[in-house]
Formats: C-alpha cells, structure tokens, sequence
C-alpha cells in the first residue's frame, strides 16, 4: 500500500458517502463502511429521515503503516479536517480496511479530536511511512488490545478504581463515572434503576508507534445504560432521551429503556516504563440500539 494509492482509497470512500449522503442513499453509504462504522453510519441515515449532515474534507495528513504484501488484512489511518453542513469544523481520525485480496476498501473507524487535543505525533520514517503495533505488543505502558478494557474499567470505577493510575482522568474516562454518580440518586429518588456499563468490542484495534516511543491507538468501546421504573411513583413510564426518541417515536415508554452506544476513541498511550498515563484525545459516538417493551417503532 503506498502513500498514493491510500490517498485515492480515501478519496473515493469520502466522495463516496457523499454522493449517499446527498442522495439518501443508506444502503450504499452502509457499503462503503464495516466494523463499528457501520452501525454508526446507519444511525446517521435513520435518526435524520435519510438526510444525515453532509461535510466538506481538507487535505488529509495520511498514516501507512508499512504491512507485509502477503498478509492481510490491509489497512491504514488518516487525520483530517472535517466541516458539516452547519459549517462547524472539527479534526477527524479515520481509519480505512481492506479485509481480503478480493474485498474492497471500507471505513472501518471515524473518530473526532476534542476541540483542544492535538493528534498524537506519529513517526514516520524516511518514505513517509508509519510502524504499525500488534496488538499485544508490549512495547508500550498499555498494550493495544488491552487499552478498550481498561477505559471500560475507568469508566466504570472512576478515579479509585484499578485503572486510575493508568489512564488519566477526564470527561471520557472518570467523567462517566462522575456523571453515573450524580444521576443514580437523581433516578433513585423518583422511583428509577439507572445504570451504566462499558465493554471493549470484538471490532478491529488499530496501532500505530508515536515519535515519544509510545502509540496512537484506535479503539471501540460500547455504552450499555438502563433506565427502569420500580416504584409505583414512577408510574410504571420511562423517560426517553430527546437524542434517542425518534428511534421510539415517543417522550415516555412502558418500564424500561435500554440504549446501548457504539463509540470510537483515539488514546496515546507512552512508552513502557514511562510513567505516564495514556490520555483520550479522540472520541465520537452514537446510540446504534434502544429497545423498550410493548413499543413499536414509529411509522
């Protein structure tokens, strides 16, 4: 894969999911995308009435990680930046996937830089070409496949949890937790369950060495949260999230709703025996199910 033929695989894809996007061609824009993209790229149609934003894309700083020409899968990331309809700008870090010598390029993974991060530094040798990661490469203070279970445990046990010391504390990590915290009284005291639980996924783990010695990682994580009646104040009725209700048409479902998120992170994770915590730099995301009982979905 060289630097050429990846810069026209990423404009083809992005030119693409434009023409669906334009279109409200959801079918077409959903083969253009795998992995946990695809979900996502069904919401995008879905949750909008087939008129999901449409985004203008800057020149894009290309990552190729060198691969062996016998072994696929084939891959490779890029950072860009990305302006929607509504003419805001944000960076995005994408990563592109060739499964078999006869499969075609997809978008695998769309993930947008906070607003103040900077993308982690990746090296690049002589040719322009970045060193890819294995997954359990141990080179690093977080190996690759472990990065997505330890962010669920963050998540999940906040700053005194297990993961505390290893990735450092923020809105996407212990500010789930803070956020769990503050709502399960809030819930509790009109009559609610509320919970919240994170999960690494089965979906592709990209890695790629940074010029600190560490790495770039691209991961999912998904978002399981439960909201249930069990008092007779409650009224036996759920409040359903104003982002999630054209999924059930309504304000209030009968005694539960469960919504589960797919999201995509970009962390740096330093070198081993650096001493440093990996940070999340990248992040986005979206309910790809919600169900409740007794609801049908909205014609």
């Amino acid at each position: 894969m060289t630097l050429t033929e990846a810069g026209t695989v990423l404009r083809e894809i992005l030119a693409a999911d434009d023409v669906a996007r334009a279109g409200g061609a959801e079918s077409y824009a959903v083969e253009q995308s795998r992995d946990a993209q695809r979900p996502l790229t069904v919401v995008a149609f879905e949750s909008t009435g087939l008129r999901p934003s449409r985004y203008r894309w800057d020149r894009p700083a290309l990552l190729v990680p060198r691969l062996r020409p016998d072994r696929y899968p084939y891959w490779f990331a890029a950072v860009v930046r990305r302006e929607d309809s509504k003419g805001k700008s944000r960076t995005a870090v994408l990563a592109f996937m060739k499964q078999y010598k006869t499969s075609d390029w997809q978008l695998s993974f769309a993930s947008l830089l906070e607003p103040r991060a900077e993308p982690p530094a990746v090296a690049l040798d002589d040719e322009g070409y970045a060193t890819p990661l294995a997954t359990r490469d141990d080179s690093v203070a977080i190996s690759p496949h472990l990065m997505a279970p330890l962010h669920a445990t963050i998540a999940e046990e906040g700053p005194k949890g297990y993961a505390a010391s290893l990735i450092a504390p923020g809105p996407l990590t212990t500010g789930y937790f803070d956020e769990v915290e503050k709502l399960q009284p809030e819930y509790k005291s009109r009559g609610f369950l509320y919970d919240s639980l994170f999960a690494a996924t089965a979906f592709p783990i990209y890695a790629l060495r940074t010029t600190d010695g560490g790495a770039a990682i691209l991961y999912s994580l998904t978002r399981t949260t439960l909201r249930q009646a069990k008092v007779s104040r409650a009224a036996g009725l759920v409040p359903v999230p104003k982002a999630v209700r054209w999924t059930v048409g309504r304000v209030l479902v009968p005694t539960t709703l469960r919504m589960v998120e797919t999201q995509q992170y970009v962390g740096h994770v330093a070198r081993r025996g650096a001493g440093q915590p990996a940070t999340i730099v990248g992040f986005d995301g979206a309910a790809t199910s919600v169900t409740a009982p007794f609801i049908f979905p909205p014609k």
